[in-house]
């Protein structure tokens, strides 16, 4: 299986800093989803309507926080991904978008 690349916006470098307390494990969990990102995670088109989250895809820190990320190779076939930012990337890439407390991480704060 070909491991995926990962690019980490602004907001995950950020917030990485922000919960210095969960890095270890966060860091645990991003290696986790760069292996296999469709393995323990979940497609957040559930959400889309009130978060408009189409093509995003979130992972489990705990029980509250939350990693929200895109598969390049997923949301470049959905027109109204509004967090696509896959252009001139391999389809094996991961944008790591955020990372935080459930309602902030979905409010992509």
């Amino acid at each position: 299986m070909i491991k995926y690349e990962a690019i980490y916006e602004k907001l995950f470098v950020r917030n990485l800093r922000r919960y210095s307390s969960l890095k270890g494990r966060i860091k645990r969990r991003v290696e986790r989803i760069i292996d296999n990102p469709y393995v323990n995670t979940e497609s957040l088109s559930d959400l889309t309507k009130r978060l408009n989250l189409i093509g995003c895809r979130s992972a489990r820190i705990d029980q509250n926080f939350r990693i929200v990320f895109v598969i390049c190779e997923e949301c470049r076939n959905l027109p109204d991904c509004e967090f696509c930012f896959c252009d001139n990337v391999p389809d094996k890439t991961i944008i790591f978008l955020t990372v935080g407390p459930h309602d902030k991480a979905y409010a992509m704060k």
